[in-house]
């Protein structure tokens, strides 16, 4: 016989905690509302499927600020004006930020930036409508073709929205010229899930 009580996950998300957190051993509802920056109150009342916000169990799912569902992959597609080699190939992952906020981690395929023209890295790049956009060089593994990677930690005051658009482009790291953008997605608000 199990003392593990089951896990609760709730069936959708309220707008504004679109957020999915799974709660670890030693989590209070007290301190997840201290990590995501929100009001204790407001954690319990957009997690209605928890019923005493007093008792909540390793495994739980609650939902948190965001406003798109996240943790989430988004798939780039290649630009059409590019012909990319067979096997290149983009996602980014929008997740929690190790010290808070979110965080956007872009994973690429991709050949040498000098394939297309005087370039010398690759730069992955988040858009969030009404606030700007974030960049960070992705750099590579030793394969050949390289997977190149990098994580961009947005400040905690920007929340990516619907409509954010990530990016991939090749750049020149001494004349600091970006080239066109080779990978690109658009995040819709129900285009992330769990």
């Amino acid at each position: 016989m199990s003392n593990q009580q089951p896990r609760r996950v709730p069936r959708s998300c309220p707008p504004g905690f679109q957020g999915r957190y799974i709660v670890q051993p030693g989590d209070t509802f007290f301190n997840i509302a201290q990590m995501f920056r929100t009001r204790l109150e407001a954690l319990a009342v957009n997690n209605p499927h928890i019923i005493d916000p007093n008792i909540i169990n390793p495994g739980d799912v609650l939902c948190v600020p965001g406003l798109i569902p996240y943790p989430c992959c988004i798939v780039l597609r290649p630009v059409p004006q590019f012909r990319l080699p067979f096997g290149a190939g983009a996602v980014a992952f929008v997740n929690f930020a190790p010290q808070g906020g979110q965080a956007v981690s872009f994973l690429a395929t991709l050949p040498q930036p000098s394939a297309f023209g005087n370039f010398d890295i690759y730069v992955g790049e988040i858009y969030i409508p009404d606030i700007g956009g974030f960049g960070n060089q992705l750099f590579p593994t030793a394969q050949d073709p390289p997977t190149w990677a990098t994580r961009i930690d947005l400040p905690t005051a920007a929340a990516i929205a619907p409509n954010s658009r990530v990016v991939i482009r090749p750049a020149n790291s001494n004349t600091g010229i970006s080239g066109d953008i080779i990978f690109d997605a658009t995040i819709q608000g129900g285009s992330c899930h769990l």
